[in-house]
């Protein structure tokens, strides 16, 4: 989907998210205990014609034991927060679970102003998904298929569409080839949420090389931020 797609098409799931109405979670929200879960996988699936889908596997320490669910949830803003590893605070009421999103920014100290936060819970799986971070995206072939290599971030730069941000960025990698180290420039490069708080300049991240085009690179986001978390003491 294009850039511009991509924001039309979030502005207009966002609309229909509020037109429809859950009891049941409202009654979780309003009547939940609150506490706080550790993320220990993530399941994003990028779709065409609709809003994408996240699924947060949430390690949950209730009164009466941990507790490990996924639940499929949309949060705005700043959703880059709820990466794998990354405490976020929940409502808990006999084995249901929801992302509480707005305290979660509020202890973060993020200044909604009048901008709401979101966090449409749509399904709790009746059975939680394996750690790690599941990628379902547009880049998987080009990562099955490419010669694998290591790159350092050397440049980040947010890509604007219309005075909105995206989930695209132009990103200057020297990426480790057999031993040469040689420049890329990736434009317009899609970074899922779960992988926007690893663009910092001198950060290594994992690549895949086309074959036949040495520069065209593919990020692993999923790897790197996977890596992240197993190097976190």
């Amino acid at each position: 989907m294009s850039i511009i797609g991509d924001v039309v098409t979030d502005a207009l799931s966002n609309v229909f998210t509020f037109a429809r109405r859950d009891r049941g979670l409202e009654r979780l929200m309003a009547e939940g205990e609150l506490l706080p879960a550790r993320i220990y996988a993530i399941r994003y699936v990028e779709q065409h014609d609709t809003a994408d889908t996240w699924l947060y596997g949430l390690d949950v320490p209730t009164a009466a034991g941990p507790l490990r669910v996924t639940v499929r949830q949309q949060l705005l803003p700043e959703p880059e927060r709820a990466h794998l590893g990354a405490t976020v605070l929940v409502r808990h009421r006999d084995g249901d679970v929801a992302i509480d999103w707005e305290e979660t920014l509020r202890r973060a100290g993020v200044a909604l102003g009048d901008e709401p936060a979101v966090a449409f819970r749509t399904k709790q799986l009746r059975h939680a998904i394996e750690p790690g971070i599941d990628h379902r995206g547009s880049d998987r072939s080009r990562l099955e298929q490419g010669r694998r290599a290591q790159a350092r971030i050397t440049g980040i730069e947010p890509v604007v569409v219309m005075g909105m941000s995206t989930d695209a960025w132009n990103v200057r990698l020297v990426v480790d080839d057999d031993g040469a180290a040689r420049p890329v420039a990736g434009r317009r490069m899609r970074v899922p949420a779960f992988a926007v708080h690893l663009l910092d300049e001198g950060t290594t991240v994992p690549v895949a090389i086309d074959r036949r085009r040495p520069d065209r690179v593919t990020v692993d986001w999923a790897a790197a931020a996977e890596h992240a978390v197993a190097a976190t003491p």
